[in-house]
């Protein structure tokens, strides 16, 4: 068996990262990087289009030029994704030298962590990982979620958690039984009808009764 690795989910939102590398590899991370929030940096001389645009909106800081050893100064996270291993592995050593997590894509040795194959369904999000051996069979377990893990999952979290919340504020929650008992069939065929209020009454009906009967976390 590999290595393991210890699964997190990590907070980007407004942490500057550094991505080098501009090609087909390198606008592939781009998604996922800015849609947690991070302050990202490209480094490049040469771009793909929509690296050029993202930078061209403002969304992105871009210099094409190529990779510096100062351009890790001050990176929470550095991932190196040029097609050279050489050039990634030496990003990957600049960047442990400062302190940030490192990735260099397809390069295990040269790794802290790596990008998971995520279905995103609003907060709910399903992590696939596959600790570097095969991105591809990832992407194919990625693809069969996608398909079985409808909106409606999406919709039901917000549900849960803004009850959680409610109840919280009055004092304390169920135990986890009732929550599971409260996601019947009933309440996923409301959200798959976009009844949003059904689904929610009848999930705040239920856990309230068993605070109710003081069926509750200790």
């Amino acid at each position: 068996m590999s290595h393991s690795y210890y699964p997190i989910a990590l907070d980007l939102s407004g942490k500057p990262c550094l991505l080098v590398g501009g090609g087909v590899i390198a606008d592939g991370k781009l998604d996922a990087l800015l849609a947690a929030g991070a302050r990202l940096t490209v480094v490049s001389p040469d771009v793909s289009p929509r690296i050029a645009a993202f930078a061209a909106e403002g969304r992105i800081t871009l210099h094409r030029r190529h990779y510096a050893s100062g351009d890790v100064s001050g990176m929470f996270l550095v991932i190196a994704a040029t097609d050279d291993r050489a050039a990634n592995a030496r990003v990957a050593a600049d960047g442990r030298a400062v302190g940030a997590l490192v990735n260099a894509v397809d390069d295990i040795p040269n790794c802290d962590f790596f990008a998971v194959a995520l279905v995103r369904r609003g907060d709910l999000q399903i992590a696939i990982s596959t600790n570097g051996r095969s991105p591809a069979f990832a992407r194919w377990m990625r693809e069969r979620l996608d398909a079985s893990v409808t909106v409606e999952y999406g919709e039901l979290l917000d549900i849960l958690g803004t009850v959680r919340q409610e109840l919280k504020e009055r004092g304390p929650i169920p135990i986890y039984e009732h929550w599971q008992a409260a996601i019947t069939d009933d309440v996923l065929t409301a959200l798959r009808g976009n009844d949003r209020a059904t689904a929610e009454a009848a999930i705040s009906e239920r856990l309230t009764a068993a605070v109710s009967a003081g069926d509750v976390q200790p």
